[in-house]
């Protein structure tokens, strides 16, 4: 008998990461206002992000240690008020003119963050038929894209009917609070179909499957979904967040159209997403996935050596590649929590080091070497997903003999 998609347990997920998405890009237009208003430096104002970023780490990582303990929604409700009350601390703080009390507001932030990103990447197999996987991760990540686009508006709104930065803050906490009222609502609604033997899912995901906890840890797959996933947070995250100083360094007539192509960046994987949930693309992961590293590679080598017109292409080259990464760590494994956490802390770590390198390299050769590091990355992506396919055909030969 086919599973009918779980709207309520897909929604709450859908709801958890557009308003992950809405606060992480809001903070990055909004920083130099921060830093005039409480008079620091740039290095003293980059604990803004380094410390939600942090805890955020610290949440992936041990995301194997605490995923199987804690009910999906219930969760994912108490992570959306984490995420609410450091908004609403980070909006306070400019209020008490306290700088503490905003890196103490994105601490808690990442905490919420952290733990909404490894719920919902190993809750969408729980909620959608096993063929509508790929898709539903598609439509899960889109909603990232979304909010990255309508995100910047904000500040541009405050500004023009005279609100300060902080009126962003207290309406992320406001949208956490209408999230956490349709889980709750949700979660009563259920319990009451349940009781009255209406069946249904119980949106409890691992905490009642105990065999999960005697499963062995998958370290092949969870070590090569880290791989793959640091290869696309390198690539992705580097040139996006480098597209617009190599731009302006390069001179020409792009370099004063540089803010809007990285928005057609953006919109364009954000589209791509959306296109991604509608359109199914059948057959072999690591075909696509190595697909996808090649056609950003070629199309990002168009925009270096030919016109930058094509580096926006990128976004729509790379729209499907995490989601399918996502969704063959937890088709692939026994013990989804595990393999996912560890892909994605270990995709954390390495954007880290990633940022660090490129910062070297820049400062050291200029940001038109330093760029370059994108289609490495990209081509060690492929190496990786060749890799683990044919372990991945090995281990299924050994079990088939």
């Amino acid at each position: 008998m086919k599973r009918n998609i779980y709207w309520f347990g897909l929604l709450s997920c859908y709801g958890a990461l557009f308003l992950l998405g809405f606060i992480e890009v809001y903070k990055a237009p909004i920083y130099p206002k921060i830093l005039d208003f409480f008079s620091v430096s740039p290095t003293k104002g980059s604990t803004f992000f380094f410390l939600s970023t942090f805890s955020a780490l610290l949440m992936t990582l041990s995301g194997s240690l605490w995923v199987k303990r804690v009910r999906v929604i219930s969760g994912l409700g108490l992570f959306i008020a984490f995420m609410g009350i450091g908004s609403i601390l980070s909006g306070i703080s400019g209020y008490f003119h306290s700088f503490p009390v905003l890196i103490l507001g994105s601490f808690v932030f990442g905490v919420g963050a952290g733990g909404c990103m490894v719920l919902i990447n190993v809750a969408i197999p729980l909620f959608v038929p096993q063929d509508l996987t790929r898709q539903g991760y598609c439509g899960l990540h889109s909603t990232y894209g979304v909010a990255s686009i309508l995100s910047p508006l904000l500040p541009v709104l405050f500004y023009k009917y005279h609100f300060g930065w902080e009126g962003g803050f207290y309406l992320f906490g406001g949208l956490a609070t209408a999230i956490l009222i349709f889980i709750f609502f949700g979660l009563r609604n259920s319990r009451a179909r349940r009781q009255a033997g209406e069946g249904g899912i119980d949106p409890s995901a691992y905490r009642e499957k105990g065999k999960r906890d005697k499963e062995p840890k998958e370290w092949w797959i969870a070590i090569g979904g880290g791989l793959i996933v640091s290869a696309y947070n390198g690539s992705e995250h580097i040139l996006a967040s480098r597209l617009v100083l190599f731009l302006e360094a390069r001179g020409g007539p792009w370099a004063v159209e540089a803010d809007i192509l990285l928005s057609i960046f953006f919109g364009l994987l954000c589209i791509g997403r959306i296109l991604f949930t509608f359109i199914l693309l059948k057959g072999n992961t690591f075909f696509w996935l190595i697909i996808s590293f090649l056609s950003t590679a070629v199309v990002f080598l168009l925009g270096y050596w030919v016109n930058p017109i094509w580096f926006p292409v990128c976004g729509l080259t790379l729209s499907y590649l995490f989601p399918y990464t996502m969704e063959w760590l937890t088709r692939c494994s026994k013990n989804p929590p595990f393999t996912v956490s560890f892909s994605l802390g270990a995709g954390g770590v390495f954007l880290i080091f990633a940022h660090a390198s490129v910062g070297w390299l820049d400062g050291n050769y200029g940001i038109q070497t330093a760029i370059c590091v994108v289609p490495v990355f990209l081509v060690a992506g492929i190496l990786f997903c060749l890799l683990m396919g044919y372990i991945e055909r090995v281990k299924k030969s050994s079990k088939v003999s």
